[in-house]
């Protein structure tokens, strides 16, 4: 009979099992679901504030009970209001002093830890803290902390800004090396991470992509679906169409969309561009896109309505700017469209280009391909074998290596087998 863990978890900034409007689980809510699935305890270690909606869950400190197997511990932090800036560095100074207070009284040893990085102050404490006790620990890597703060500073401030996060790149390279292991979302990460703290990717290090659950849709479900689609004359008539699912964020480069939707209206092109959901950009969006008849908003729509989507589209839009986070990474638009089974239109270089050409999942468009993305639809729309292709190769390739089982299920046993080793393991030094 396989031993029950106590598996501990860090990671903030993420949707937790206690808000409400049953948010969509990411990274932490899925392996805290996927380890009680498989019969282990979790403690679940957050933050009280709540990046993604800039609001504090509570005030203070305070344990939560999720079942007989899940346990949330929500830090306390000042919170912040913009993603990058002197607030959030502040907000994660504190909230990594609060779990130093917080371990010193801590009795119970887990058996293994998975730690999300950034935030470098918490993820150092807590790396830190595990590798003191022998307990073996995998740190998950997120983003490119604290090197991503001085990428947006003009050039004369760089330098000057490396010098005032001197301290955040010193405690981020003792987080990545008190750690028995790392994993990241793709390969570029890992290498970067290794390549920070100093060594090679090792046997114990793991690729941890992102994943989506396919949900079990019914088919009076899907109809329904359909039935609010045609009332939004988004019809099921054979017509090629685009869709974009996702926040309205700068993050995204929309220009080459608003181009291409132009041109192919002005070429009497019926192609039609649906782009859901809202956001900080969504004003801007509409405003540019206001005169353009083969372009519509729905807004906000739910998973069933989402699937019933891609059975009426061409392809899905992965419009992401070519910033380091995303050349590296493998982002969630991507594995949503693969999971859909609609090829992946996408302007990155990186990871997502190799992933398009080696399983011809998409069509690379931009620079990276010297290709327009108008002429990446028109192709798509002369043929149809080309769009069947790369949809029953997204179908696969997310069966293969991008299921929910089959991600997080390798990460529990990656886990598993981490609790097994030797205590001490990881070398890492046992003083504080």
């Amino acid at each position: 009979m396989k031993k029950q863990l106590t598996v501990w978890l860090l990671q903030t900034g993420e949707p937790l099992h206690c808000d409400a409007g049953q948010p969509r689980p990411m990274r932490a809510m899925n392996l805290a679901n996927a380890l009680v699935d498989a019969g282990h305890k979790v403690v679940l270690w957050s933050a009280a504030f709540y990046h993604q909606e800039k609001r504090h869950r509570l005030h203070g400190e305070k344990q939560l009970r999720i079942g007989s197997q899940l346990e949330i511990r929500l830090i306390s932090s000042p919170g912040y209001v913009r993603n990058i800036g002197l607030g959030r560095l502040w907000d994660h100074a504190v909230l990594g002093y609060r779990l130093k207070q917080l371990l010193r009284d801590e009795i119970i040893v887990p058996d293994v830890a998975f730690v999300g990085y950034p935030p470098i102050e918490a993820a150092a404490v807590m790396t830190r803290w595990l590798a003191t006790r022998g307990v073996p620990s995998l740190l998950d890597v997120k983003d490119q902390w604290p090197g991503i703060f001085i990428d947006v500073l003009p050039a004369p401030l760089k330098l000057v800004g490396r010098v005032a996060l001197a301290p955040y790149f010193h405690y981020g390279r003792r987080a990545l090396r008190d750690a028995t292991a790392l994993s990241a979302m793709a390969d570029g990460f890992l290498q970067w991470a290794a390549g920070f703290a100093g060594r090679a990717v090792s046997d114990l290090d793991r690729v941890v992509p992102l994943t989506t659950p396919i949900g079990r849709t019914t088919e009076n479900e899907l109809q329904e679906a359909g039935t609010w689609w045609d009332q939004q004359g988004v019809y099921n008539d054979g017509r090629q169409r685009i869709c974009f699912v996702g926040s309205h964020s700068k993050v995204f480069d929309m220009e080459p969309v608003i181009q291409a939707a132009k041109l192919m209206a002005d070429r009497g092109n019926t192609c039609q561009f649906v782009l859901c959901g809202d956001g900080e950009n969504s004003a801007a969006w509409r405003k540019k896109m206001a005169d353009l008849p083969n372009v519509y908003f729905p807004g906000w729509i739910d998973r069933v309505k989402i699937e019933a989507l891609a059975l009426r589209s061409s392809a899905a839009l992965a419009p992401y700017c070519n910033s380091d986070d995303f050349v590296l990474s493998i982002p969630n638009k991507v594995i949503d469209s693969l999971a859909l089974g609609l090829p992946v239109l996408s302007p990155l270089s990186g990871e997502v280009k190799r992933l398009i050409s080696d399983f011809d999942v998409g069509i690379s468009y931009g620079p990276v391909a010297e290709k327009s993305l108008e002429s990446c639809i028109e192709d798509l729309a002369v043929m149809p074998d080309l769009r069947k292709k790369l949809s029953d190769n997204a179908k696969k390739l997310f069966r293969q290596r991008f299921s929910f089982e089959m991600v997080y299920g390798g990460l529990v046993s990656h886990l598993e087998n981490l609790a097994r080793l030797k205590r001490g393991i990881n070398g890492a030094r046992q003083t504080d």
